[in-house]
This record gives structure tokens, C-alpha cells and sequence, in this order.
């Protein structure tokens, strides 16, 4: 059906095989403002009402070779031409002539000799209406695309009839084609889904007593059985006489929408991982609970659970497998609980259990939280991946521990910490002490933020120093936070929540500009061989373009890449090793020192050395405090040392207070060390000031004294000075003390032979002392001089080896000196003797 905008002019064909009556029907069309256009037969009048879309047709009957009958009835069959308007010309006035052009679908007619000035009110007339059924037709097409793009019926019921009339929407929703059902209201009502049919029942009854509309909404039950939701509105009206004689109203489907609301509920209350409430449902759960507590007089108890070590999961197996874990964890602690309990998501790797009627005689409320630990028995097996996972759950009970949601949910979140805290996989009920300790925490984390944007951090600066060279080489840049009314606070204070809390991504940018513009001054004073070390965070790396934050400090602090050193710590490589390994690859490109810190104290590989660009391993402080004492650590410390020699890695170990760890680490060339024993760490301006001096360690030999060097051990003062005094006539060195702490240090800084020492010395027997000395020095002589006689210390020390003689006092100084000559004979038949060395010295 053709459309005519505003100021269209019509389009009139004249059909007729004389010329002069075309000739006159133009004078008198185009006199009332028509567009005119001819045809002399009906085959060429055909094709013009194809091609024009005329307005209205003025056909002649009598034609050659086809009349107008077939050309009217060929004519409404071309598309877009159903509802032009034809008005047969004819000279014929006969009745079957007259039906015969009606039945043609001719829309009137007119007899010749034609009036041509009625002809022109009669075209103009036969416009009209025209366009009138066209605009009825439009309007009701357009009422129907509407109804069915809202989903949209309307529908009549002729009460007294008991006749109902629908639209096509209408019985689409219904289920159903026109003409199907029985067009009487029980033939609706039987389609309403029999639970609801009493609902519309009685909001139709009462709109009819009323006289009033009715809105409800119900579902359907179709023929096919599918159910439909549908929105019903109606009003009556009525005759003179106030008698309702008929209803209309409308019908829409809102199956969809309900279905988008529900999904959308859905979406608001449930996790989308695990399906199981989240923190929105969680707090009505928790609402109503508490409600029926209070009435019934039952314990509340809500537990808040976390995953220990999720994120290393997450990081080291990826996002999948975590996500696959979270929903095993989820099924798992759905059957630890009763049906009666309630467990929700919060996001994350975080869980809250609400368990309501537990007893209160300590059974219920111990073994409920164990019994949900015990769930982490079992490994989980997660897409191939064996997966061994604890949790750390924090208890709060109603109403003891709070009255609210909010405050239940804060003090079970504070517990779970404390269980953390006291190691991970326990649980922890809530103590009123724990909230002090969650108060200052965040009253600490207010205060971090403060920090950093008042500028109240600082760098001090701990010197490398090169065991070659003696000198200073580098420093390592330490953090410290100068708190207004707490003074200089420690890192070791405030940098693990600056790590919860994301904070250490800005003071981590801060702590790596403000050591490379530092280092830049000294280089321009004339230091340029110093280098500057920072350690990077996991964070940092997780949250930030590290690549892209070093180039941008180097370019703006000029400081060439190659006397920066980025300090990573093991945990740092296990975080998505793949992504790592590309970001330190790029690192690297940019030419700055990669060093491994605190090696050895986490999770120690071979791989990570092998596949990252590490230039330095940097041995922790732990292994170094003991390395003169212990065997254990003495060795790992040599372990390393010879591991990063072989894989061409410098080394520096940190931590470093005495001598004898000096020369234990120079005797097993280690490259540098830092610590107490060179210098504690100093402002800028304090190091600028041992720079200028030329401060720096002694180069001394690996290991200082004679092959004729003996220990003495006593606790005696007296005694030490006898017995030096006596073995000083023989031409011996004599290194003597009163503690086992110093002899260690004696023996990590000389080269000693042999060794006397008292059974009762400070802090540790004699025996004891030099079963350790066996074990790190196995070449030396060992002799135990005592006054108190123990036979079996003294033979379980000579049958292990520790002890070469027993001796005791008072002493024969004949007697005693054959025993050190012959110690020192023993000494040169195992190790070969030295050259001799006859100098002696006088008491």
C-alpha cells in the first residue's frame, strides 16, 4: 500500500481508446489539480499502472482486444494497486453491465456522454475517500506492529452475547491463530493456569459490580502446555441505564520481563562464580536470622572464613584454576554445614557460614568451625592440578559478640586475622582486644596514606662494600617513615600493610626516584663507580608498568642503567612465571642489575636462577649470624657461595656484625657485604661524608697467623695469662679468651692449630665447644684441660673424635708442654709440617 507525504499531487491514468474523450477528461482533471497521464488500450494501461501508482484509474468499458472488466480485474492485482480507486466509463446502462464492473472491482461508475464538470467533484470525492480507508488501514496496521513489538492484545467481550472479539496479538499470546477458540469469556478463562483462575474471577466479578477497571496480573496455560506471565487491564462500560454491557481491555505477555527480573535478582543476591549468596543476600539472611534469634532466644554464630595462600595459587596456576578451586570450595562447604545454616561469598577467596542454634556448652561451638576445617583435608584436584589448600576462619557469636550484621561481620572479619596471625589453618573466636588491634591498624594505614602525601618518608642508605677492594662499591636504599610524635619508624613496622593495601605501589615509585636522583648527585661529586640498589614489590610488578616506570627514571634522573640494581625477592618470580620472566627480559634490555634477595629463605629453585636474568644472589642475614657457630648454616652459606661462583653470579650477603664473618665470607670469596660490622644504614648526607673520606674495610688475608697457633679457652682470667706465659717460651702464638663466642670468632679470623679449653666454660661445656669446632674446623687438635673430672663426658668426647686428650689441673708445666709439642707432632703428621719458625717470645 502506497503512503502520500504532505503536498503530493495525485496521479490520475485515463484508460480509453478514443483520443478526444481523453482529451476532454484531462481539461477537466487537471481543472481540480491532478497530474494526468494517458493510456489508449488496456495492455498499455496495465503497464502505466505499474509504473505510475496512479491515484485513481477512469477506465472506458469498450475497448479493443480487451475491455475494461478485464483490465480493472487484472489491474487489482498488481501490487501496491488493491486500494486504487477505478471509475468505469461506459456507455452501457444495462443492470449486468453495472454488476459486472462492481464485480470487477470497480469502485463506481459514470455513463457516457459523460458531465465533465460532475466528474471532477466525483474524482475529488472518490480521493477522499481514498485516502480516508488508507489512513484506517494504516492506523490499523500500525496498532498491530505495535501490539506485537509491547506484546500487546486487545480484546472486547459483549457481556449479555457473551461474545468475545481478540486481535491477532491476542491470540498469539494466547497460543493460538485467529478463529481458534470459542469466542465466549469461559473460553478465555480456561486458559488462565488453574491456580490463578480464581484471581481473575474475582477482579473480573468486581470490576462488574463496581463499574470500576480491573489490573492483575496472572500466567496462562497454552494449548502446547508452555506457561506465559501476563499483564491484564480491563474497564466496563456501560448502557443509559448504568447496566455494564460490555468490557474491553488489553493483555500483555511479560514472560520476559519477569524472566529479566528474576535473572537480574538473581545477578544482585547470588555470586555468579559459586551461585551462592553474596554480600547483598548475605546481610538479609543475616537480618532475618538475627530476628529469629532474638525471638527464640538461639545463638548466632557466624564464621569468616579465607583461603591461605590463594593469591599463589591464583598467581602460579592463573586465574582459571582459581576460579575452578573457589567453586570446589563453595560445594565443600555447603556439606559441612546444615540445612538450617547459611553460606555466602563475600568476593575473593572470602567465605562467611551462619549457623544458627548451635549449644553454647563449647561442643556445638569448637567443633562446628573444626568440622568446616576439617572440609580442607583432602587435596583439591583442580583441572589436573593437586591443589592442597587451609583455611583460617574467625568466629563471632550473637549477641555476645554484636547485634547487627555489620558488627557480627566485623568482628568474625577481625578474628580470621588473628587466626592468621597465630599461623593459618585454626580458627579464632573474637576477643574485644582483637578490635583495639584492627583500630590501630587502620588508624596505621590513615596514617600511611598521610605519609605519603606529606612527604614524611625517607631514604637511608646502607653501604656495599667490595671484599676485593676493601671500598665501597654501593648502597642499598632502606625506607624509614620520620611519623610525626612516634619519630623514625622502622619499615619492618608498616611495610606488610602498605602491601595489603596497595600503598607500596606509590612509595615504591617514590623509594626508586628519589635513590636514582641521589645517586645522580653522587656521581656528579665525583663518585660515579657507586651504585644504587632498591627492592621492588610483587605489587609493584601486579599493579604497575615496571618497564615503563624504570625508563622514565633513568631518563629524568640521568643516571646511567647500569649502576641501578632492582632487588626481587623469590616471591616476586613465583607470580605468573611466564609474564615475569618477559617483564625482567625487558628489564634488562634497559641495562640495569637484577639481584635475588634473601636467597634461600623462601622457595629456592635452580630453575628460577636458570631461567631469569639474575646477576646477583644476595644471601640473607639468617644464614650469616651463625656462620662462625653453626655447622648447618656454615654450610649453606658455603653452598651458596660456590653455586653462584658456577653459575658466573655475583654475591653479596648482608647482615654481617663481626670479624669472623668477614673472613669466613672473604676466605669463601664472596664478592660484597653489608651490615652492622662496616656500617649501619645513614642518611644521604652521612654517606656523602664516608665517601669523602675514603672509608673502607681493610684488605687483610683470607685467614691471618702461623702454622704454630694455639687457642686457649678458659673462663679464668688467671689461668689464661699462666698458661699463655708458659707456651710463649716454646715460640707458639697464642690467641687466648673466656668465651665460647669469641673463640669462634678467633677461629673464623686465625689459622689455628691446636686448641686447649676447660671443660666449664660461659654458655657451653668444653666438650660441647669443640664438638661444634670438629665439625667446622676438623683440622685442628682439640685438648680439654679441666679440674673437674666427668668419665663419661670426658670418653663419649674421646670416642666421637671431639677431644685429641684430657687433662686436668693443677698442671705439671713439663708435662704440660710435651702434651702441646706432641699435639702440634700429631697436627704435622696428618697435615705436614710447616717450616720452623724459632722465634720465641719472653713472659
Amino acid at each position: 500500500m502506497k503512503y502520500r507525504q504532505p503536498g503530493y499531487t495525485a496521479i490520475a491514468l485515463v484508460i480509453d481508446d478514443d483520443p478526444f474523450i481523453r482529451l476532454l477528461a484531462r481539461d477537466a482533471l487537471e481543472k481540480i489539480d491532478l497530474k494526468v497521464e494517458e493510456a489508449g488500450d488496456g495492455a498499455s494501461g496495465l503497464s502505466a499502472i505499474a509504473a505510475l501508482a496512479p491515484d485513481i484509474i477512469l477506465l472506458d468499458v469498450m475497448m479493443p482486444d480487451m475491455d475494461g472488466f478485464a483490465v480493472c480485474r487484472q489491474a487489482l492485482l498488481i501490487p501496491g494497486a488493491e486500494l486504487t480507486p477505478v471509475l468505469m466509463l461506459t456507455a452501457l446502462e444495462d443492470t449486468d453491465s453495472i454488476n459486472q464492473a462492481y464485480e470487477a472491482g470497480a469502485t463506481d461508475f459514470i455513463s457516457k456522454p459523460i458531465n465533465w464538470s460532475i466528474l471532477g467533484h466525483r474524482v475529488r470525492y472518490m480521493l477522499k475517500a481514498s485516502a480516508l480507508l488508507r489512513n484506517v488501514i494504516k492506523s490499523d496496521l500500525q496498532l498491530a506492529k505495535a501490539q506485537h513489538m509491547t506484546s500487546v492484545g486487545s480484546w472486547e467481550w459483549s457481556i449479555e452475547a457473551d461474545i468475545t472479539s481478540w486481535s491477532e496479538e491476542m491470540y498469539r499470546i494466547c497460543g493460538g491463530i485467529s478463529g481458534t477458540f470459542d469466542q465466549s469469556y469461559q473460553s478465555f478463562l480456561a486458559l488462565v493456569y488453574p491456580a490463578d483462575r480464581q484471581q481473575v474471577e474475582t477482579a473480573m466479578r468486581n470490576a462488574l459490580e463496581q463499574v470500576s477497571a480491573y489490573d492483575v496480573e496472572h500466567r496462562l496455560l497454552r494449548p502446547d502446555g508452555t506457561e506465559r506471565i501476563v499483564h491484564g487491564k480491563a474497564e466496563v462500560i456501560c448502557d443509559a441505564n448504568g447496566k455494564p454491557v460490555l468490557m474491553s481491555g488489553t493483555l500483555q505477555d511479560i514472560t520476559l520481563r519477569k524472566q529479566a527480573e528474576l535473572h537480574i535478582s538473581h545477578l544482585a543476591n547470588y555470586d555468579t562464580l559459586t551461585d551462592l549468596p553474596n554480600r547483598n543476600l548475605l546481610h538479609d539472611c543475616m537480618a532475618q536470622s538475627i530476628l529469629l534469634a532474638r525471638r527464640t532466644g538461639q545463638q548466632l554464630v557466624m564464621l569468616c572464613l579465607d583461603l591461605d595462600g590463594f593469591k599463589f595459587i591464583n598467581d602460579g596456576f592463573g586465574h582459571a584454576v582459581g576460579d575452578t578451586l573457589l567453586k570446589m570450595v563453595a560445594i565443600r562447604l555447603q556439606g559441612a554445614i546444615r540445612k538450617c545454616d547459611t553460606v555466602a561469598r563475600l568476593g575473593g577467596d572470602e567465605f562467611v557460614l551462619i549457623l544458627l542454634g548451635l549449644t553454647d556448652d563449647g561442643r556445638d561451638l569448637g567443633s562446628m568451625p573444626q568440622r568446616v576445617l576439617d572440609t580442607f583435608a583432602q587435596p583439591f584436584i583442580a583441572d589436573t592440578h593437586e591443589l592442597h589448600v587451609t583455611a583460617s576462619i574467625g568466629v563471632s557469636v550473637f549477641p555476645g559478640d554484636g547485634d547487627t550484621s555489620d558488627t557480627l561481620l566485623k568482628n568474625a572479619d577481625v578474628a580470621m586475622y588473628s587466626a592468621k596471625e597465630k599461623g593459618r589453618n585454626c580458627f579464632q573466636f573474637y576477643a574485644r582486644d582483637m578490635s583495639l588491634r584492627a583500630e590501630r591498624r587502620v588508624e596505621l594505614e590513615n596514617a600511611l596514606r598521610a605519609a605519603l602525601e606529606r612527604q614524611q618518608f625517607e631514604l637511608h642508605y646502607q653501604p656495599k662494600v667490595d671484599l676485593r677492594s676493601g671500598r665501597i662499591s654501593g648502597v642499598e636504599a632502606l625506607l624509614r617513615w620520620n611519623r610525626p610524635g612516634h619519630g623514625m619508624v622502622p619499615p619492618d613496622s608498616f611495610i606488610g600493610l602498605a602491601e595489603e593495601t596497595r600503598l607500596i605501589v606509590p612509595i615504591g615509585e617514590w623509594v626508586l626516584r628519589t635513590a636514582c636522583a641521589q645517586a645522580r648527585k653522587w656521581h656528579d661529586m665525583g663518585f660515579d663507580g657507586l651504585s644504587v640498589a632498591v627492592n621492588l614489590s610483587a605489587r609493584q610488578f601486579a599493579h604497575q608498568d615496571i618497564v615503563q616506570l624504570v625508563r622514565q627514571v633513568l631518563a629524568e634522573t640521568e643516571l646511567p642503567a647500569c649502576y641501578v640494581e632492582l632487588e626481587l625477592t623469590e616471591s616476586v618470580l613465583m607470580s605468573d612465571s611466564a609474564a615475569m620472566l618477559k617483564v625482567l627480559r625487558e628489564i634488562k634490555e634497559v641495562g640495569v642489575v637484577l639481584t635475588l634477595d634473601d636467597f634461600g629463605t623462601g622457595y629456592s629453585s635452580l630453575a628460577y636462577l636458570r631461567r631469569f636474568p639474575i646477576d646477583v644472589l644476595k644471601i640473607d642475614r639468617s644464614f650469616i649470624h651463625n656462620v662462625t657457630t653453626d655447622v648447618d648454616d656454615a654450610l649453606l652459606a658455603k653452598s651458596i657461595l660456590l653455586l653462584a661462583q658456577s653459575l658466573k653470579l655475583k654475591t653479596v650477603a648482608e647482615g654481617v656484625e663481626t670479624q669472623g664473618q668477614l673472613d669466613f665470607l672473604s676466605a669463601n670469596k664472596c664478592d660484597s657485604v653489608q651490615g652492622f660490622y662496616f656500617s649501619r644504614p645513614v642518611t644521604a648526607e652521612a654517606l656523602t661524608a664516608m665517601l669523602s673520606s675514603d672509608l673502607s674495610l681493610p684488605v687483610m688475608p683470607q685467614v691471618a697467623g702461623r702454622e704454630r697457633t694455639v687457642l686457649l679457652l678458659d673462663d679464668d682470667p688467671d689461668v689464661l695469662n699462666a698458661l699463655a706465659c708458659l707456651f710463649r717460651k716454646d715460640g707458639y702464638q697464642i690467641l687466648q679468651t673466656t668465651t665460647a663466642a669469641e673463640g669462634f670468632e678467633l677461629l673464623a679470623t686465625h689459622k689455628v692449630q691446636v686448641i686447649i679449653s676447660d671443660q666449664h666454660i660461659t654458655s657451653m661445656n668444653g666438650t660441647a665447644f669443640l664438638g661444634k669446632v670438629k665439625e667446622l674446623y676438623p683440622d685442628t687438635i682439640r685438648i680439654i684441660l679441666s679440674g673437674y673430672t666427668e668419665p663419661k663426658s670426658v670418653i663419649d668426647a674421646i670416642n666421637g673424635g671431639a677431644v685429641y686428650r684430657f687433662l686436668t689441673k693443677p698442671w705439671d708445666d713439663h708435662v704440660l708442654r710435651d702434651q702441646l709439642r706432641e699435639a702440634f707432632e700429631h697436627h704435622w703428621l696428618i697435615y705436614g709440617k710447616p717450616i720452623q719458625d724459632d722465634q720465641t717470645q719472653a713472659c
